[in-house]
């Protein structure tokens, strides 16, 4: 079995402009598996406001080559424990499980989506959107005829009401806000997120500092508007732990480690909260990695998946969202074959 580890640079259409800083793209890590002829992928996507780094996967998933010999070697695998998992490492964790999981689906031709339960549910689907998009708004209009939702990304600052009205003059679309820490405190989060009832907001995602459980717990308790988890709650060990103080969570492989970790995630449910939502999400990542977690979208009452959408130099294809619906080849395929 030949095991490697591969950069790569996710380059965006447009800059992407949140609470903590403007992007241009994200480094990524293409975990490969070549053995019995058979040659797989899995993906790793690191943000720089995220602790891994390339090198650390490249070293965290090489250590695991025995581990991950003796695995392949008794596909199909069933004893889900046993997947390569770190805490420390939740990508490389997410990126290994992924390249393990499709080896096993090209040896037994079959997909991502025969291993993961399935439901008949269609969760709501969204489109981001930045302050930076506005002058392409006519782009995501467009685009947004295939999406239910738009994601509103603000940042905190005092012009946030006007990047809302200014898109609701244009579009009657619901949407969702993600504020991503954005807000200095828990009295300017409420007195934004008051106004925002206004405008057909549908929920209202990591307004605080990502340790603030107490702040989010505060603006539960004042708002009507569901109060959604993402940088708060990363692990199931979080989701345990700090569930109460909100309304749901955004899991995403990325943060949680992988499908295994993401499915347990997806199967835990609140005592005397039968109202807690799931939604699955995504970090920038290529169709790879979003045709992953778009495994477990069925079991979600939302997905925020769209971003392939969003970058200019995708080196796979087989992902979609098409009226309304999550499309997946029975296999993602590269096409950019310089990439390894």
């Amino acid at each position: 079995m030949k095991l490697s580890v591969h950069p790569y640079f996710l380059e965006f259409i447009h800059p992407f402009a949140l609470a903590h800083g403007t992007r241009t793209g994200t480094q990524l890590a293409f975990v490969k598996i070549e053995y019995q002829g058979i040659v797989a992928y899995g993906e790793a996507s690191l943000p720089p406001y995220r602790n891994e780094t390339f090198e650390s996967v490249k070293y965290w998933v090489e250590s695991k080559y025995q581990q991950t010999l003796e695995l392949i070697s008794s596909i199909p695998i069933h004893l889900t424990s046993q997947f390569p998992f770190s805490a420390e490492h939740p990508s490389a964790s997410a990126a290994l499980q992924m390249a393990l999981l499709n080896w096993q689906a090209k040896l037994t031709h079959t997909n991502l989506f025969d291993i993961i339960k399935q439901t008949s549910t269609l969760p709501a689907l969204t489109l981001t959107i930045t302050k930076n998009d506005f002058d392409f708004i006519s782009e995501k209009l467009k685009l947004a005829n295939h999406f239910n939702h738009f994601k509103l990304k603000l940042t905190g600052h005092s012009d946030d009401i006007d990047f809302v009205k200014a898109i609701r003059k244009l579009t009657d679309l619901p949407f969702c806000i993600d504020i991503n820490q954005g807000c200095n405190n828990q009295e300017d989060a409420i007195q934004l997120i008051s106004t925002l009832e206004q405008f057909q907001c549908k929920l209202i995602e990591q307004p605080l500092n990502n340790h603030n459980h107490e702040g989010h717990y505060w603006l539960k308790q004042r708002t009507p508007l569901p109060i959604i988890a993402d940088e708060s709650i990363a692990l199931y060990t979080d989701l345990v732990q700090y569930h109460e103080a909100y309304s749901g969570v955004n899991i995403k492989l990325m943060k949680c480690g992988g499908l295994m970790q993401a499915q347990q995630m997806v199967d835990y449910q609140p005592e005397n909260n039968s109202s807690f939502m799931k939604l699955i999400g995504c970090m920038s990542e290529s169709s790879l990695g979003v045709a992953a977690a778009a495994a477990i979208a069925s079991q979600c009452q939302m997905a925020d998946l769209d971003a392939p959408y969003l970058n200019i130099n995708d080196p796979f294809k087989g992902f979609q969202i098409w009226n309304g619906k999550i499309v997946v080849a029975n296999q993602i395929e590269l096409i950019d074959n310089k990439l390894f």
